[in-house]
């Protein structure tokens, strides 16, 4: 979906979870969960096992395989609970605070605030991309019990992920892996209706 289109349907929700006064300065859709490497990882096993199985369940040329239907469908049952572990979040970065908002799977409409924090609270380490289109950063601070929570975000919205890394850092949140020399943003996201990409 587009990043205009996914920013014009958070807008609303984000501005009520703001302060009086208050402006956005980033925003990107990003995922929670372990990391896309993990769904290749087992991707590709599960890739090279249905080829071996469905060719010994549909080949003429050679005896049935009787591990064919299990070569086909054990991978995948595998890789199939990490689709359950990660879930679309949009996170933003105000003047004063960061602000994560729960999406919908299908059609990225804003579902619920899961928490907001106050910028001096935050500490964000950059992951980087350790896979191609893609970029991560771990959070932790106010709203997740105590644990970190990592975001992932995909090529589509990693010029978003960086101006939320510089935004973080102008307000004063903590960010690691990441060099302060970033000039300071202009709001991302103007008070009203009409929310730019």
């Amino acid at each position: 979906m587009r990043r205009d289109i996914v920013k014009r349907r958070v807008g609303p929700a984000l501005y009520e979870a703001m302060e009086p006064g208050d402006q956005i300065m980033a925003g990107a859709l990003a995922m929670t969960g372990p990391s896309p490497a993990w769904e290749l990882l087992l991707a590709l096993p599960a890739l090279a096992g249905g080829v071996t199985g469905a060719a010994g369940l549909f080949s003429s040329l050679s005896p049935s395989q009787p591990l064919g239907p299990v070569l086909v469908f054990v991978p995948f049952l595998f890789a199939w609970p990490l689709q359950f572990r990660r879930k679309p979040v949009f996170v933003a970065v105000t003047q004063r605070q960061f602000i994560c908002y729960g999406m919908s799977r299908f059609g990225h409409e804003p579902s619920r605030l899961l928490f907001s924090a106050p910028l001096a609270a935050v500490r964000v380490t950059n992951l980087g991309g350790r896979m191609p289109n893609w970029g991560a950063v771990r959070y932790s601070g106010p709203g997740t019990d105590g644990r970190s929570l990592r975001f992932n975000v995909s090529g589509r919205w990693r010029r978003d992920l960086n101006e939320i890394l510089a935004a973080l850092q102008v307000g004063g949140a903590a960010v690691d892996g990441r060099s302060p020399s970033r000039p300071p943003l202009q709001p991302g996201f103007p008070v009203g209706t009409d929310i730019p990409a």
